[in-house]
């Protein structure tokens, strides 16, 4: 009887190892892996030829690409805005007068060589609140970007940023009302370090997603005040400012309808340091302190778009952008439309 039973499992176990498929008895070799890891990026690569949509956007998110050596990109964007409120300390909306204000921002954009690009951003704004008005010339950026990774089958592109913000805006000396509508920039010298990701996904073929993430850490100057100024102060103010550190993080989707047509929405958040002063305060007419400083903050905020593109190298987008809740911050929605084009420069 035993025989028996040994037998059969002999017998079993050989017809077992008979049928087994042998590619799960012998695993591929290196050089076997590699040439199927360079089909699959060669596939990746012509799906991007076929499907890839033309994207101008979205309306927030810095892009991981290069801009190659010999083109240049010109963006123009116009923010009608209104600012109705803050959020305190215990994330509530409290109302306030409100704040309207348009701006202009125009990027450009130029590629200097394979591992180097650069652009700046200047703008300059309007705004009003009770009958007051006010508005110039924004703080100048200019930001240097370089390669880190190329995006592939399996990896996302990545870049790594550093701008510098130059203060060219009014920040003190502002009308005494309290208002600070004249205050168009922060008098600081800003140096922001980022680092931008981008994947294009083909989860399906007709309606691929480009996904960006940024992520930025800025580390302010101090800054001397006199009077009524964008921080706050009031008469006699006469203090050093010290901003908070800022950390931010946007997170773009564009959801291509046709190559043309694209859905987009930017998910943005940022939170400061407390910012404080050493020095003489100031006070209001009345004799009480005036502030100065605030305390840390953050805020979320959403932007969905909509983009039409008529090639590769021109498109507009249109959307808007509004708080969803914070701290110590500014609670606000505003329009946005943008036109983006890409041009040879040589």
């Amino acid at each position: 009887m035993h025989q028996i039973l040994l037998l059969s499992l002999i017998s079993w176990a050989s017809i077992l190892v008979a049928e087994w498929p042998t590619q799960q008895l012998i695993p591929p070799t290196p050089a076997e892996l590699n040439q199927k890891l360079v089909e699959a990026e060669h596939e990746f690569d012509q799906a991007k030829e076929i499907f890839n949509p033309w994207y101008t956007g979205p309306l927030l998110t810095p892009s991981a690409s290069m801009m190659p050596p010999g083109y240049g990109n010109l963006q123009p964007y116009v923010f009608a805005s209104g600012t109705y409120g803050s959020y305190n300390a215990q994330r509530t909306t409290i109302d306030i007068p409100s704040i309207i204000q348009v701006k202009s921002s125009n990027i450009v954009f130029f590629g200097v060589t394979d591992t180097l690009d650069i652009n700046t951003v200047i703008s300059a704004f309007g705004q009003w609140q009770q009958g007051h008005s006010g508005g110039g010339l924004a703080d100048l950026p200019i930001t240097i970007g370089f390669p880190i990774c190329k995006q592939s089958l399996y990896f996302p592109q990545i870049k790594f940023t550093i701008q510098e913000l130059f203060p060219t805006g009014r920040y003190q000396h502002l009308n005494s009302n309290g208002l600070a509508l004249g205050a168009t920039g922060q008098g600081s010298y800003q140096t922001t370090f980022g680092l931008a990701l981008a994947k294009l996904l083909f989860w399906s073929t007709q309606h691929p997603t480009n996904v960006r993430l940024f992520m930025g850490y800025t580390i302010p100057t101090n800054v001397h005040v006199r009077g009524f100024n964008a921080y706050g102060g009031g008469f006699e103010t006469n203090a050093t400012v010290h901003p908070g550190h800022t950390f931010s993080t946007d997170l773009g989707l564009e959801f291509s309808i046709t190559q043309s047509w694209v859905l987009a929405c930017d998910v943005v958040y940022t939170t400061s340091n407390r910012t404080t002063f050493s020095g003489v305060q100031g006070q209001h007419a009345d004799g009480s302190l005036a502030p100065l400083g605030n305390g840390s903050n953050d805020n979320l905020s959403l932007a969905p778009a909509v983009e039409y593109s008529w090639s590769n190298n021109i498109g507009i987008l249109g959307g808007a952008w509004f708080s969803v809740y914070g701290r110590n911050s500014s609670a606000f929605a505003q329009g946005i439309i943008s036109i983006c084009w890409t041009f040879p420069v040589k």
